[in-house]
């Protein structure tokens, strides 16, 4: 059984470091799609130009920046995605874990055996399940990090500086409406 568990947890270290992969590279594109509705919503659209070859112009992308309620349910879709990212963070130490398990069981299994190459032989196999569990997961976190932390910071200083604002103009409304 041990055997087992430690010839088998490398392959399935690299399955799931692949599976991961894809996982962090979709919220990422989530991510990045939450970035720009948000961004679009608070700051309005550009006016875009198109001159026919007759030499009409036409207009089209005016948009001011979204209502309240508007921002507050792109922003609730927004936090769909980030718990999405939370909890793919908190999987990535899995894969040390994993590997540390592949190894106890290598050593542990040749525990009874006397031939010294043949103990050699199985912690060699032992410490390959740490070494990709420690690869995967230094690699997952890196990722996850360069690409999706980016754009969550962008995304909360954008909602930060948005509720900041609201709160500013409702004390000044405020205040006019004491004057």
């Amino acid at each position: 059984m041990l055997s087992i568990i430690s010839s088998l947890i490398t392959p399935v270290i690299i399955v799931l470091t692949v599976l991961m992969l894809f996982v962090i590279l979709k919220n990422y594109t989530s991510l990045k799609d939450h970035y720009h509705t948000i961004s679009h919503a608070l700051n309005g659209v550009e006016v875009k130009k198109e001159v026919d070859p007759f030499g009409n112009v036409t207009e089209y992308g005016r948009r001011t920046a979204a209502d309240i309620d508007t921002i507050h349910s792109y922003e609730n879709k927004y936090n769909e995605s980030r718990s999405a990212f939370e909890t793919i963070s908190q999987l990535i130490p899995i894969f040390p874990l994993m590997g540390i398990l592949g190894t106890v069981a290598g050593i542990m299994g040749q525990t009874t055996a006397k031939d010294s190459y043949a103990i050699v032989g199985s912690l060699n196999i032992a410490l390959y399940s740490t070494f990709w569990g420690l690869i995967a997961s230094i690699g997952l976190k890196l990722l996850i990090t360069l690409l999706n932390g980016r754009i969550i910071n962008a995304v909360d200083n954008m909602l930060e500086s948005y509720d900041t604002t609201i709160r500013t103009r409702g004390i000044l409304n405020r205040i006019k409406e004491e004057q």
